[in-house]
């Protein structure tokens, strides 16, 4: 294995020049008053600390903590079973299944996101069958949009996991006399445990940082921490609160982080 150390040569690079360096350099705007457009001497302040307690942002933070669960939730009771039956399936339709599942990834998510704030209008092509939306605003429209476009990334490892699960041993349970429910909680639920963390993972995080789906579905009504962190950066130019806001999100993100991978796959606590 240490011959192929430098196989990942190529990722260690593209971490440091997009990942570290840049980390830093909001570290560095959020407790100084350096001007990213106009280098020169600058010196550490405390003034970013004080955008954190404003009502906006803590008003922010938290539909970015309730909408982000409340979505994550949803995908997970909808891709669990999804992703049950997927892995179930031993007929030919199964490549072809997972393939329409995941053919909406592949579009830009932005014409995703405007597909459906054109569906939530009152006057859309669902008028052509009566029906009738007016959801632009509502905490409902961001919790769809968040669904529809996160769906996937908790449904594939979900799948990944059960697809290559061993069979025998939710056969020797039933051989020992457990019904099928008790064999998926005593046996499938929790090897299938790993595939559930990486999905909250890819859901929850994304979610707790979109901005331009709630732009769009919430007509300006719902703000998220990363509206206001666009706001901060691209509309009052206050580059370094915009970057303490940053820093206060990179925290609560981690903590969640670890909260969630505090069980391995076998479900017993890591910590």
């Amino acid at each position: 294995m240490r011959r192929l150390r430098i196989v990942a040569l190529p990722y260690l690079v593209w971490m440091l020049v997009l990942v570290l360096l840049p980390s830093l350099l909001i570290l560095l705007l959020s407790i100084s008053d350096l001007d990213i457009y106009n280098l020169g001497a600058f010196s550490f302040v405390a003034d970013g600390f004080e955008e954190l307690s404003k009502p906006l942002v803590i008003e922010a933070m938290k539909n970015s903590l309730r909408l982000s669960a409340l979505a994550t939730m949803i995908c997970l009771l909808i891709g669990y079973p999804v992703a049950y039956y997927l892995a179930s399936l031993k007929t030919k339709k199964k490549t072809m299944l997972i393939t329409l599942f995941i053919l909406p990834v592949w579009s830009n998510m932005l014409l995703r996101i405007i597909a459906w704030e054109t569906l939530f209008f009152p006057n859309s092509i669902l008028n052509m069958f009566g029906v009738s939306l007016n959801l632009i605003g509502t905490d409902l429209a961001i919790l769809i949009g968040m669904t529809s476009m996160y769906l996937p990334f908790m449904t594939l490892p979900i799948y990944s996991v059960l697809e290559k699960m061993d069979t025998s041993l939710i056969e020797a349970s039933k051989d020992l006399g457990a019904s099928n429910m008790q064999s998926f909680l005593k046996v499938t639920l929790p090897l299938s445990l790993s595939g559930v963390v990486s999905g909250v993972i890819m859901t929850l995080l994304p979610s707790m940082t979109a901005f331009a789906l709630p732009e769009r579905l919430s007509g300006g009504k719902t703000l998220l921490i990363g509206n206001i962190i666009e706001d901060y950066f691209m509309k009052t130019s206050n580059i370094n609160g915009g970057a303490m806001i940053s820093i206060a999100l990179m925290l609560v993100i981690i903590v969640l982080f670890i909260t969630v991978v505090h069980f391995d796959k076998e479900g017993e606590t890591l910590l």
